[in-house]
């Protein structure tokens, strides 16, 4: 049976940074709940995702540039 094609859409970095601002209130949630291990790798997992998000920017700013 042949796989269908699904046409996906890209996240644009607005959707991007509304999604880690979520998840960041999780995080504080988590915290105020007494969850700081969980809180803890949420909120590294998000520092990560914003270095990400960050090089994107920086490599489609080039790509702009030139």
């Amino acid at each position: 049976m042949p796989k269908k094609h699904q046409e996906t859409k890209a996240a644009t970095a607005a959707e991007i940074e509304r999604s880690i601002q979520a998840l960041n209130k999780m995080a504080e949630r988590l915290w105020g709940d007494g969850r700081e291990a969980e809180a803890k790798a949420l909120l590294d997992a998000l520092d990560a995702l914003n270095r990400a998000l960050d090089r994107i920017r920086i490599g489609e700013s080039r790509r702009v540039l030139h």
